[in-house]
């Protein structure tokens, strides 16, 4: 059945940045699986064939969204500051955007997009590597293994992927019954934190490893910065 609106979205000047920003509301308000075109009119009080006229099918708006936030992104312009500091600042706004639309995000995470802020965050990530002497092939296994952390590690802190901490109290019993009954040592050793959680400072520690292998790999020192969590 087609759901219609009183069509008063329409005299209100439907456009497709109109329809986007509507779309990115309702997916963080009721997260991606819950989303359809069908909503989306009615949220908008147009009827659905409306929609067409900006969008010519769901992916396409959800890769609207996407494109949308990233763009959003305020990736640092300072090029005063160290390639280290460059890289901590670039990784912090592009998880602060994250933090801000928890549900929305992981379409930027996993739909491909070819954009100008695609291309703009691709060139603001390489930027950060200008003060290194690297060939441009290197360059770009920096830029894959520095991107397949972000998405990692933003996908488990959002809740889309396997994360071994935030466990309840029972579950947090029920994984060290399991691991002491094992006798594995390594694993044994290790069981009062595998149950426990801590977003920020797992995110620095891993971006700082990254940071410290880059820095060794082209001889250069490392600094690690102000303290986190």
């Amino acid at each position: 059945m087609t759901v219609r609106g009183t069509g008063r979205g329409r005299r209100l000047g439907l456009t497709r940045q109109k329809v986007i920003a509507a779309a990115v509301a309702m997916i963080d308000r009721d997260g991606a699986d819950a989303f359809s075109l069908r909503k989306l009119a009615v949220e908008l009080d147009v009827e659905n064939m409306s929609l067409y006229s900006h969008v010519p099918n769901k992916d396409a708006l959800l890769d609207g969204v996407a494109e949308t936030l990233l763009a959003e992104v305020d990736f640092p312009q300072n090029d005063t500051d160290s390639w280290q500091e460059r890289i901590r600042a670039h990784a912090a706004a592009f998880r602060a955007e994250a933090q801000r639309h928890p549900k929305a995000f992981p379409l930027v995470l996993t739909r491909p997009t070819r954009s100008p802020a695609a291309l703009q965050a691709l060139h603001s990530t390489l930027a950060t590597l200008t003060d290194l002497d690297l060939a441009p092939e290197e360059r770009v296994h920096v830029l894959r293994s520095y991107t397949a952390f972000m998405i990692g590690s933003i996908m488990r802190e959002l809740g889309h992927a396997i994360y071994l901490g935030s466990l309840d109290d029972q579950q947090i019993q029920q994984q060290r019954d399991d691991i002491a009954a094992t006798g594995d040592p390594v694993l044994i050793a290790t069981a009062p934190y595998l149950a426990a959680g801590n977003h920020d400072a797992e995110f620095h520690y891993g971006l700082e490893l990254l940071i410290a292998g880059l820095a060794a790999r082209a001889g250069v020192p490392y600094d690690q910065g102000p303290a986190k969590p």
